[in-house]
């Protein structure tokens, strides 16, 4: 809007013989810049600066853009195209920018008479005009603060932080000249589908691990989504997984549909868990080992199965089911398995049925001597990531089965105790990418005594032969079975399978 002066002459005008009138405008009016390019820099959409008259702000009385800049082009008796801002080569025609412009101490009047210019309580501006003010507010992103009449960034402002916030909440943190949306101090402005903090970026992203969200108090992650699962008292069980039955029960109760973490206090006890209904559930040990969770006689141990079912898995030991697999999906089931083992199960370790999907990370998978295999996959998308899959006493049948589907195996060991090399994998289609393929009847000199119990931790014999196979690379896990560190460098060479040191 217009300064009180002006609009103070405008209304003195009002009366039928009132002469015309031209007026001292503000500091930042665009005749005491340079004209139209004023107006183009601070208000593009009004690029044309008008004469302050009475008549001429007629004109621009629809489309002031707050500086004497309006959106149309003025009639040519009312454009101040130049201002003071031009220089020398400027040759305005508005009466107030020459007034400004003289030297002069006093103005003459028609009679004569010597007036003394009226006194200016504002301050005069200079002949370049401040860069900013309340009521031209700063529009280059770089520098969106005013401070002292000047554009600047975040950090020159008296508190930063609050000023960003002020400007965009959800970039409310000053780092360096920038507005970011976090800082690995200060994630607040994360949350959602974006929970976590890239401090090298500062910017929020979503989770891709389990370990993310437990190490900000939240119980599991949703790698679907990348939110972190809720840690409302009302979305979490505790499970003594010592007591038989105890996760089924817990993983049974809840609402169909819904979305549950079961975290586990302790492990040994025998359940047949069937996540379905559409559930979403993170079933995941409570510390950094692994709870051991054994399989009830005529089902597998856990099975996912239905549209919108999906279970995650994280640090345990699915173990010695005595007629059945470690983990079946089924109907369109989802499998997400982190940092798992699933072994000595007389049925096998993991099978996938059509249309399901399953996600294998950090795990060990153990197939049974004779009868089954490590991972069957029959019609499912199956992607398998930093795992080892090893099958005992075996006369020649694979460790990796598919029939139809699609395999997608990278930076694994796939390994065979056998006499019968070739046979480790009988998969068409799938692509394996460093990913060594192993038969021997000594798996032990590899993987130790705990070979048998599926357990593939490496010896040192190990740590040579599956020296830099794999290729890491970014969105693979940072850390191995153990959580022992891995290379987290794009592209540097790694060890195969899901354990990197003895």
């Amino acid at each position: 809007m217009l300064n009180a002066r002006l609009a103070l002459a405008l209304s003195l005008c009002a009366a039928p013989a009132c002469l015309e009138t031209t007026f001292t405008p503000n500091p930042d009016y665009c005749g005491q810049h340079d004209g139209d390019a004023y107006c183009g820099r601070v208000t593009p959409d009004n690029p044309f600066c008008v004469l302050s008259t009475d008549s001429c702000y007629e004109q621009a009385s629809l489309d002031y853009g707050g500086f004497g800049c309006v959106a149309e082009r003025p009639t040519e008796e009312c454009r101040q195209e130049c201002g003071i801002g031009n220089g020398e080569d400027c040759d305005p025609t508005d009466p107030t920018v020459a007034e400004s412009s003289s030297s002069s101490g006093s103005e003459t009047e028609d009679s004569g008479t010597t007036v003394e210019p009226e006194t200016d309580t504002e301050e005069p501006s200079s002949t370049t005009g401040p860069e900013c003010s309340e009521a031209m507010p700063c529009v280059d992103p770089a520098a969106p603060f005013c401070v002292d009449g000047a554009c600047t960034t975040c950090e020159a402002t008296e508190v930063p932080d609050e000023s960003c916030a002020m400007l965009d909440e959800a970039l409310p943190l000053c780092v360096g000249t920038s507005c970011v949306q976090c800082t690995a101090e200060d994630a607040t402005a994360c949350g959602e589908t974006t929970p976590l903090c890239d401090a090298e970026a500062n910017t929020c992203v979503g989770c891709s691990f389990h370990e993310q969200c437990q190490d900000i108090d939240l119980p599991a992650c949703n790698i679907a989504t990348g939110a972190c699962f809720s840690a409302d008292a009302a979305a979490v069980t505790e499970v003594n997984g010592a007591t038989d039955g105890a996760i089924a029960t817990a993983v049974a109760n809840v609402a169909d549909g819904a979305e549950h973490t079961i975290v586990l206090t302790g492990g040994g006890g025998n359940n047949a868990i069937v996540v379905d209904g559409g559930k979403t559930i993170a079933i995941v040990s409570n510390g950094t080992t692994e709870r051991v969770v054994q399989g009830s006689t005529g089902s597998p141990t856990v099975t996912v199965t239905g549209a919108g079912s999906t279970v995650y898995i994280h640090r345990l030991a699915l173990t010695l089911n005595g007629d059945d697999v470690g983990i079946s999906a089924e109907a369109s089931g989802v499998l997400y398995a982190d940092s798992t083992q699933v072994a000595q199960n007389s049925g096998g370790g993991i099978t996938l049925a059509a249309g399901t999907s399953g996600f294998i990370r950090n795990c060990m998978v153990a197939g049974v001597a004779t009868t089954s295999p490590a991972i069957q996959n029959s019609g499912a998308t199956l992607e398998v990531l930093y795992s080892t899959l090893g099958r005992t006493a075996n006369f020649g049948d694979p460790v990796l089965e598919c029939s139809g589907g699609t395999t997608t195996v990278r930076n694994c060991i796939v390994v065979s105790e056998t006499n019968a090399p070739g046979t480790e994998v009988d998969c068409p289609g799938v692509s394996i990418e460093s990913s060594p393929e192993r038969a021997t009847q000594t798996p032990e000199d590899w993987f130790g005594a705990g070979f048998a119990s599926g357990n593939y931790s490496l010896t040192a014999a190990g740590q040579t032969e599956f020296a830099n196979i794999a290729i890491w690379e970014l969105g693979d896990p940072p850390f191995d079975f153990d959580g022992d560190a891995r290379p987290n460098i794009d592209g540097a060479m790694d060890y195969a399978g899901a354990d990197t040191v003895p």
